[in-house]
């Protein structure tokens, strides 16, 4: 049931940019980096509902941040807000996966939680 859920994954992103065209680039969260390490977490279906749940939430969290910041018409120091209200949604993601995933599974969500990161210009 994994395997096929991985091939699915690797089809999809396979297919994908014949679909929008290569010119328009992926979101962070589609990029196929992070959707392998996703996926090499090796999660269940009922915890694989759940962590994307808690992956829009996130992300969610993050756009909210910065739309409230560019309203705000100050962008001063925007980077640094930036960074400060993206660790602590973060935090609240890590201690949501903490909660969800094994021993074994949590240091796997790291290395996807921290490519998810390193993929954000702010």
């Amino acid at each position: 049931m994994k395997i096929a859920k991985t091939l699915a994954v690797f089809l999809f992103l396979a297919v994908m940019p014949a679909l929008e065209g290569e010119a328009q680039q992926r979101p962070p969260w589609m990029q196929p980096d992070v959707v392998k390490a996703a996926v090499d977490i090796g999660m269940t279906d009922e915890q694989l509902a759940q962590f994307r749940s808690h992956v829009a939430e996130f992300m969610d969290g993050r756009m909210k941040a910065f739309n409230n910041l560019m309203r705000r018409n100050n962008v001063t120091n925007m980077d640094r807000k930036m960074k400060s209200r993206t660790k602590k949604l973060k935090r609240r993601m890590d201690e949501q996966m903490s909660e969800l995933l094994t021993e074994e599974q949590y240091p796997r969500y790291e290395i996807y939680r921290d490519l998810l990161m390193s993929k954000f210009r702010i």
